[in-house]
């Protein structure tokens, strides 16, 4: 399967649907049912050219767009109709001021109610599919056509056919020419999983220390590479798996104002190639006993003079409680997780009156 896309990923997708047979009860509810659970969906609209029905699904997360194209590239709505070819879409917002034979629905307040149920439904079993197309055809009703001036119809004819077939021939013909995507980019569509990964977007306040104690927390750092001036670095791991752990738990994570971008990057030597950068080898065969999801509590191990710790604690990080749970342990509740990674990040392994502090996630 080609997972290539025409243009760079956005929150909007374009379906282009084939092998449909006429009397497919296709509708915005089915379509909702399906990609709902890879993320909460904002708008849904159908619209028809030439031989093929299309789809705009609109998601509040790009990331979400990113997971349902992956699965659903290539496959069908139900046993044997309604096969899916997916494109990221050109459009910025999707506007529901529909033309003739076509029809928008808007999941603003249903996905906020709804998302977590369609998330964890296994719409691709055929008799689930089965039940769901007999539900939308007992009660489907296609949205009332709107009246619109003939100038309202041009333009909006000319945005849907901005997404059309002959934009796709154009598009093939440009990258035979050559790449029509940056190579950032078209990793994030791929996710060919690697022992490195390159986190861009880091705050400038932000020391290649504090980075190997977030980062050390998901999986065996061997090499740290810190390209300051451009506000990324490069982690490799000892496995693929310690990896990809992190990417799932840090990826588009706020930190020190700034929101991580995270992708896998091809194995090659980590060298520095400015004066600022910062390289650095470690070696820890025994690695985290323990790799937990992030919190907004952790524990506070260590502590010699609580009150102390409790101000410098409150100095790093918004922190909103304070427990003493054992004669040298503190259990403290931070605002949200980005103040934990500052925790993390600041106070790993930090000495305090020759006392190792020791922190875990709760």
């Amino acid at each position: 399967m080609n997972n290539y896309s025409r243009d760079p990923p956005s929150k909007i997708l374009l379906l282009v649907i084939t092998q449909l047979s006429p009397t497919f009860p296709l509708c915005n509810d089915l379509l909702f049912e399906q990609f709902a659970k890879y993320g909460d969906i904002k708008k849904i609209l159908i619209f028809e050219r030439g031989k093929a029905n299309k789809a705009f699904v609109e998601y509040y997360d790009v990331k979400h767009a990113l997971e349902a194209r992956k699965d659903k590239l290539g496959k069908y709505l139900a046993e044997g109709e309604g096969k899916l070819t997916i494109h990221f879409s050109r459009l910025k917002n999707l506007d529901l001021e529909v033309v003739d034979k076509s029809r928008g629905t808007d999941y603003t307040q249903a996905s906020s109610t709804n998302s977590d149920t369609m998330k964890h439904s296994n719409t691709d079993d055929p008799n689930v599919l089965r039940q769901q197309i007999e539900s939308f055809t007992r009660t489907f009703t296609q949205t009332s056509q709107r009246n619109l001036t003939p100038a309202r119809n041009d333009e909006i004819n000319n945005l849907l056919n901005s997404d059309s077939d002959d934009d796709i021939d154009i598009w093939k013909q440009q990258k035979q020419q050559g790449p029509q995507i940056s190579q950032d980019v078209q990793n994030m569509i791929t996710q060919k999983p690697s022992k490195i990964i390159k986190v861009t977007s880091i705050d400038d306040r932000v020391t290649a220390k504090m980075l190997y104690n977030i980062f050390n927390k998901f999986g065996n750092v061997e090499e740290l590479l810190y390209e300051k001036q451009m506000q990324r670095v490069f982690v490799r791991y000892q496995t693929i798996e310690f990896a990809q752990i992190a990417k799932e738990y840090l990826n588009n994570i706020q930190f020190f104002d700034q929101q991580w971008r995270i992708s896998y990057h091809p194995l090659q030597q980590l060298q520095p190639t400015t004066i600022s950068d910062e390289y650095m080898i470690y070696y820890n065969p025994n690695g985290p006993k323990l790799i937990v999801p992030l919190s907004k509590t952790i524990i506070l191990s260590g502590v010699i003079e609580a009150m102390e710790i409790s101000e410098m604690m409150r100095l790093v990080a918004k922190v909103t409680e304070i427990k003493i749970v054992a004669a040298d342990s503190l259990e403290i509740t931070m605002m949200n997780i980005s103040e934990t990674l500052k925790i993390i990040a600041v106070f790993s392994d930090y000495e305090y009156k020759n006392q190792k502090l020791i922190i875990s996630i709760k």
